[in-house]
């Protein structure tokens, strides 16, 4: 029977003892040549690493030399002192210790005491007093910018540890600011500020005036007059005091030139009120600035002063800002500033806070003030067209004028028109959500302040600048013929731009106000028709 091809595979005759053999010299002659290619490649590797080393050699070579000609290196040691206080001041506490370990001229520079003179002191941080003192030690005799923050859970006796650290260098305080939840810790920290304090120019005090158990803690902090006053502090210039309640009594040494006082709430048991902020204002005669942010969350409304004649002089503020409800602008009618040149007046309307018709009382503390603003800015605060003709026939060194929400209308604008229009010196226009102002408006005002009267010469100062943000009637051929003429900005201030801290004019805004808008606008239309929301 014949065999197929698979079945000779399966069966085949096993192999002779000289084809075994042979089999075995050529497998050993196959793993001489496979250990021969293996040290081949050993030695290969091995001269591959040497290689890498020497090439890691010459690439550290090279970054020596880098270092030695970057800019980094070549900075002078006085702009790098600099650059480490900036890094301090932004919040990074750390970095005078961490810049000292990038190289040797990063060293030296970081061994000044200057970069030093941030003394950040957390007390919930176990290590705060030996960290106080290492950096107290650094800093030598260098001005001090100190920072204590302190909270409800800290024990008293812990605060009374590193206080005495902090006020032994009291001579070398440039800055206080003090940060806690509690109002009695605040007032536990500055009862230890018995020292005098001849270089302290600014005090920062944010705290809350309950404590964590719900009850209240001290009343208001009267140590802040009592151990600052023109006699332990006589440099002391600004003070910055956010709480969650307005102080019940004057807290502020009378030598102040800046005050900002801020406060977060209007409880019951201490409702807002337009007697207690003059009574810390009457205390200050020597005021040049003078910033004032009311609650967000009211649980009584603001209380005004029942008496109308009474009257707070402010002789030689020069700016004013006010944030909060439109009946906090009320204070207006009870101050007099002759010497002011700025005024910004900041109210709630999105909140949704019942709003009271400003226009009598800017009108009256124009009137009766007669002060030479430069700067007018109403965010959120809108007047009519008589009190807007009122205001301006009162401002003849009004110079810049920013509205914003405002409906302020084209015959309104008109009156600004030169050579012979209110305002006279006015250069400088912002108008950011103003809804019924045409831009045909605009570009007649900024013509008619070009035109020189041929007798006397030009009577108004021309229109320097303008800025339009979200008003709807302002379309791009106006834009394009102010900017022939005048100075379009395309980025909003990065100084003073309110709108840039609230993020007030975001894109979401913008469509929700233009949707409002165009709701408002069906309505007005379809009178008889009840819309619901």
């Amino acid at each position: 029977m014949l065999l197929s091809d698979t079945e000779r595979l399966q069966y085949r005759l096993e192999p002779t003892p000289e084809t075994i053999d042979a089999a075995w010299g050529t497998i050993q002659s196959h793993e001489r040549a496979i250990d021969d290619l293996e040290d081949r490649i050993q030695d290969l590797l091995h001269q591959v690493q040497d290689l890498r080393y020497d090439q890691a050699k010459h690439r550290a070579a090279i970054e020596r030399c880098k270092g030695l000609i970057t800019l980094a290196r070549r900075l002078p040691e006085e702009l790098l002192i600099k650059i480490f206080e900036h890094c301090v001041e932004d919040g990074w506490t750390r970095a005078p210790v961490v810049v000292s370990h990038v190289c040797s001229a990063w060293r030296k520079a970081a061994l000044a005491p200057k970069v030093w003179s941030h003394v950040y002191v957390n007390s919930d941080d176990p290590k705060a007093l030996d960290r106080t003192r290492f950096w107290l030690e650094m800093a030598r005799g260098a001005n001090l910018n100190v920072t204590i923050v302190t909270s409800w859970r800290i024990l008293p006796r812990q605060v009374m540890e590193l206080m005495p650290v902090l006020v032994e260098r009291s001579a070398q305080w440039r800055v206080l600011k003090v940060e806690t939840d509690s109002l009695r810790h605040a007032d536990l920290i500055l009862s230890q500020c018995n020292q005098p304090t001849p270089e302290l120019r600014s005090i920062e005090v944010r705290t809350a005036a309950l404590d964590s158990n719900g009850s209240e803690g001290v009343s208001d902090l009267v140590r802040l007059a009592a151990w600052f006053n023109k006699d332990f502090a006589p440099r002391l210039a600004s003070v910055s005091y956010i709480s969650t309640i307005v102080p019940a009594v004057p807290i502020f040494p009378e030598h102040l030139t800046n005050l900002v006082l801020e406060i977060k709430e209007s409880p019951s048991h201490r409702p807002l009120s337009a007697a207690a902020i003059l009574a810390v204002l009457e205390r200050l005669p020597e005021l040049r600035t003078l910033s004032l942010s009311m609650p967000l969350v009211y649980e009584h409304e603001f209380i005004a002063e029942p008496d109308p004649d009474r009257m707070v002089e402010l002789p030689m503020l020069t700016a004013m800002a006010m944030y909060g409800p439109t009946d906090l602008n009320e204070l207006l009618y009870h101050v007099r500033a002759p010497s002011l040149s700025e005024l910004y007046l900041r109210s709630l309307e999105d909140l949704g806070y019942r709003q009271r018709p400003i226009g009598p009382t800017l009108t009256r503390f124009i009137e009766t003030s007669a002060p030479p603003l430069k700067l007018l800015e109403l965010h959120d605060i809108d007047l009519d067209p008589d009190t807007f003709e009122a205001c301006f026939a009162a401002l003849p060194s009004l110079e810049e004028l920013r509205l914003h929400e405002s409906s302020i209308s084209d015959s309104t604008v008109h009156l600004l028109n030169g050579p012979r229009g209110l305002c006279p010196r006015l250069r400088r226009l912002d108008l950011r959500w103003c809804g019924h102002l045409h831009g045909r408006a605009l570009v007649n005002l900024v013509q008619s302040r070009h035109v020189v009267d041929d007798l006397t010469g030009p009577l108004s100062d021309p229109i320097e600048e303008v800025a339009v943000i979200n008003c709807c009637f302002v379309t791009e051929d106006d834009v394009l013929d102010l900017a022939r003429m005048t100075t379009c900005r395309l980025v909003m201030r990065d100084a003073d731009d309110y709108c840039r801290t609230c993020q007030c004019c975001t894109n979401q805004r913008y469509r929700t106000r233009l949707r409002l808008r165009h709701i408002t606008e069906f309505m007005d239309r379809n009178a008889g028709i009840k819309l619901v929301l």
